[in-house]
């Protein structure tokens, strides 16, 4: 795991900026690379072939790389390479990626099984070549304005650039944001900046400064397994490390089938376990685990603790990010980091069996009745529209922005469905599903993942989001991955089954969040400042007039508008500490 950036100039001074702005990224060892076209940096985190062979940026055959990522089938197509007459220095899968690019470009992507952001310069070609990974696991950010170009793993590497050369407000962006609770791409919160989508391959031409999109890479694999084959395999791979590999443990089903399978397999990775007070996963937890003879690594998890996460977050964000679940992620982490390099977590489980309350609605959508307007629809009081909108099936996008949208204040969500229309093309009985898989796992979901363990060198490996075990969830059929039932999930369940006792499988789920309540504890001075500049920036900030006014008054009032907007509250908080923060 490391931090990956680069210029299409050789400045050296930019370059040292952006290195030292991503360091968190890849404490172990940095670099930098550059010639008359192109500055490259590298930070990083040694996970495979700790010696000084995988230094970065690295070069062979006339091609210089800097990668971020892990390929867990890095050492079969090593023997393929090698039969073909390849000889290695190293025994990286970076050099991997290197020596097969060399003989078949960007084809050679669609082999490649993990997760990964890179950017391969070739100079005869006069390119600088970006890719990110199918599920959109690791990231990547480019710059495009007046003929500069740059790109970093984090916007926050790209800050120097953007204080150089002059950056705007992405007004849809930060609206989508009070909608969403996170950035969907390709947007970021500057207009010129722009995300790689999951798995886009992009050339940008050094001469004519053109970017062109040249492939895109999906996670498609001709394998045929069982799930259960299929579970193990990927866990099997990803426990592919020089370093120990821990597990990020829950209690949930997604954590808890991956421990057993580790178990199995002959794995026993330390468990780690954060107890959040008052939380019914607590006992479940520690039950399951004895089950499967392990004793879990606790981590307390109090109100201080959570505040202290919560300021650390709000400063070190690189876009504004309102998922709560953030911050015991990003405290779990910072524990975790102090012995472990690497650990597993169940990111995915839900996204492709069903594991959301929305989905039991929206996996039955069909074009449906149309016998109350839509703008009657809109004036209901929030639970029942959600009901009347998944009922009726006026419109499946939104209907689904309905079961995921931020607190009432906002003025519009047309943004967002007008938005979720143009990325994500789906039939009725799986759209929820594939939004879910297109849009809110990678920015939402593995946005928390990376940032909360690579604020502190920790890399995140989730292993249901493996090409081959993709494959066999895709040969089902949304309906059968869910299997009916309050939660869903039913395929899971029954490979957890056949470890654990039913009592245990067969449980209400409850999401790993932060209690709101704990941002109560913020002080009203911090919620005046925030709110100060929401109000500052109406173009950005889509407030409802009423609560505009509430926000300019007094402490009492602004008291009263975080008791009854809790969620809006604290989307307020974290955007408004991201423009504190986030200066040009």
């Amino acid at each position: 795991m490391c931090a990956i950036l680069g210029l299409n100039s050789p400045d050296q001074d930019l370059i040292g900026l952006m290195n030292a702005a991503a360091a968190h990224r890849g404490p172990d060892d940095t670099g930098i690379f550059l010639d008359t076209a192109v500055g490259l940096g590298h930070n990083r985190l040694s996970i495979l072939d700790l010696s000084v062979s995988g230094h970065q940026p690295m070069e062979a055959q006339g091609l210089q790389i800097v990668f971020n990522g892990e390929i867990y089938n890095f050492k079969e197509l090593r023997a393929e390479l090698e039969a073909r007459g390849d000889t290695f220095r190293s025994h990286t899968d970076t050099e991997v990626i290197l020596r097969g690019y060399a003989r078949e470009g960007v084809e050679y992507f669609k082999k490649l099984r993990g997760m990964w952001a890179l950017a391969l310069y070739d100079a005869a070609a006069g390119t600088l070549v970006l890719a990110r990974d199918p599920f959109g696991i690791k990231p990547l950010y480019y710059y495009e304005r007046e003929g500069r170009f740059a790109f970093a793993s984090e916007l926050r590497a790209l800050r120097p650039v953007l204080s150089r050369y002059g950056a705007t407000d992405n007004k849809l962006a930060h609206r989508l944001y009070f909608t969403l609770g996170y950035i969907p791409a390709p947007h970021s919160p500057f207009e010129e900046v722009k995300k790689v989508l999951p798995g886009e391959v992009l050339s940008y031409n050094l001469a004519s400064k053109v970017l062109s999109r040249v492939a895109t890479i999906k996670p498609y694999e001709d394998i045929r397994q069982t799930l259960q084959e299929a579970l193990e395999d990927t866990v099997r791979a990803h426990f592919v490390s020089d370093v120990p590999v821990g597990l990020f443990y829950s209690g949930g089903i997604d954590s808890t089938l991956l421990l057993a399978t580790a178990k199995k397999l002959g794995f026993n990775p330390a468990a780690f376990f954060l107890r959040i007070p008052n939380r019914l996963d607590n006992e479940y937890a520690l039950a399951a685990a004895k089950e499967l003879g392990v004793t879990p690594v606790v981590i307390e998890f109090d109100e201080s603790q959570a505040q202290e996460a919560l300021n650390r977050a709000r400063q070190t964000l690189d876009e504004p990010f309102a998922d709560s679940s953030y911050i015991p992620t990003e405290y779990l982490s910072s524990q975790v980091a102090k012995t472990h390099k690497v650990v597993l977590s169940g990111e995915g489980g839900d996204e492709f069996f069903g594991g959301y309350h929305r989905h039991n609605h929206l996996l039955g959508l069909r074009q449906g009745m149309r016998l109350v307007p839509a703008a009657l629809v809109r004036l209901l009081p929030s639970r029942l529209r959600r009901a009347v909108e998944s009922k009726i099936n006026r419109d499946a996008y939104a209907a689904y922005v309905e079961f995921i949208r931020l607190d009432e204040g906002l003025v519009s969500r047309e943004e967002a469905v007008a938005f979720l229309r143009g990325r994500v093309a789906g039939q009725h009985d799986n759209l929820g599903l594939s939004l879910d898989q297109e849009i809110y796992l990678p920015d939402d979901l593995l946005f928390k993942i990376d940032r909360a363990g690579m604020r502190h060198g920790l890399e995140g490996r989730v292993p249901f989001l493996d090409r081959r075990f993709f494959a066999a969830a895709r040969a089902l059929s949304a309906r059968e991955r869910h299997g009916g039932g309050a939660t869903g999930k039913a395929l899971l369940k029954d490979l957890l089954g056949a470890s654990l006792s039913r009592a245990l499988v067969d449980r209400p789920k409850q999401g790993f969040s932060m209690p709101l309540k704990l941002a109560a504890g913020l002080s009203d001075e911090a919620f005046a400042s925030a709110a100060a500049e929401a109000q500052k920036h109406p173009e950005l900030v889509p407030l409802a007039p009423a609560l505009v006014s509430s926000l300019a008054q007094s402490s009492s009032a602004r008291s009263k508008f975080r008791k009854e907007y809790p969620q809006l509250s604290y989307v307020i908080l974290m955007w408004a500490g991201w423009r504190e923060s986030f200066t040009l």
